[in-house]
């Protein structure tokens, strides 16, 4: 993962082999070094996620020269500190781009050009429930962010947590010559959840077989506590495509232990997969 990203050197030949010698507005830019852990945006914070940091394309200046080894910035990114305030009780979080605001009398807005804070709110509407920066959703451990939209109030995009459980879950996999069975159980000798089979090539990660199982569990457990009221379900979610809610609509939304079959995406479209008790 590249972390200290270098500024072009200084060619006094041109990138044409003709010379710097015409106009040019590089020099009221600014060109320095920059730090792949410092996103500003929501392009910078995906390749951060990603391991595809890249000079030049908006991350913030390093200070230690390339000595990450020492810097702050890194050890604070290896051990996960300084992360998001995670909500209680809220799976997925709707990330609103606010900028900041232009100091009166600059032209281009001076140091604070281009940088913003993120006001991030409930999947289900709401007020804002925590205020905070690119750099404190990259080091927030087990979470992923989704695609990036704007609208009529702001540039956005969804966070969503992964299950904190999903560490405990076990999944024991047997692969046949036709089908691959998948048995789901929320701990180690804990009762089986589940039974998933896929006929054909199966896709399934384990880490992603793990989180359906902690979410299984947390259904297996609410079933001994008394029935709560449902949640309030918006129309629909910004920046999501149009779709009728399946809550809404009556549809099977896995609320009993009936089978479940589910299409997978084109590219494995020889799988098929059943979920069962």
């Amino acid at each position: 993962m590249p972390i200290f990203l270098q500024q072009p050197r200084y060619n006094p030949g041109g990138p044409d082999g003709q010379g710097w010698n015409r106009l040019s507005l590089n020099a009221h830019g600014g060109l320095w070094d920059e730090c792949g852990l410092m996103p500003t945006s929501h392009p910078t914070l995906f390749e951060a996620m990603t391991g595809r940091q890249r000079w030049g394309n908006g991350f913030g200046p390093c200070t230690r020269r390339g000595a990450c080894g020492e810097c702050p910035v890194q050890q604070r990114r290896l051990a996960y500190e300084g992360g998001v305030d995670w909500p209680e009780g809220v799976p997925l979080l709707l990330a609103r781009v606010r900028p900041w605001p232009v100091p009166e009398g600059t032209l281009f807005g001076g140091l604070t050009a281009g940088g913003s804070n993120l006001e991030l709110s409930a999947w289900n509407g709401g007020p804002p429930l925590v205020e905070t920066d690119w750099m404190k959703v990259l080091n927030t451990r087990g979470q992923r962010i989704s695609w990036w939209w704007s609208d009529q109030e702001s540039e956005a995009f969804w966070i969503v947590r992964d299950h904190p459980a999903a560490d405990e879950a076990l999944v024991r996999s047997e692969v046949g010559p036709a089908a691959t069975r998948h048995e789901l159980y929320g701990r180690e000798g804990g009762p089986r959840l589940a039974v998933l089979t896929c006929q054909g090539a199966c896709a399934h990660e384990t880490y992603h077989l793990r989180h359906l199982a902690a979410d299984l569990a947390d259904r297996t457990a609410a079933a001994d506590r008394p029935p709560q009221p449902p949640p309030s379900l918006p129309e629909r979610l910004p920046g999501a495509p149009s779709s009728p809610s399946p809550a809404r609509e009556g549809a099977a939304c896995c609320t009993g232990p009936a089978a479940a079959t589910t299409t997978p995406p084109p590219s494995t479209s020889a799988m098929t997969c059943r979920l069962t008790k």
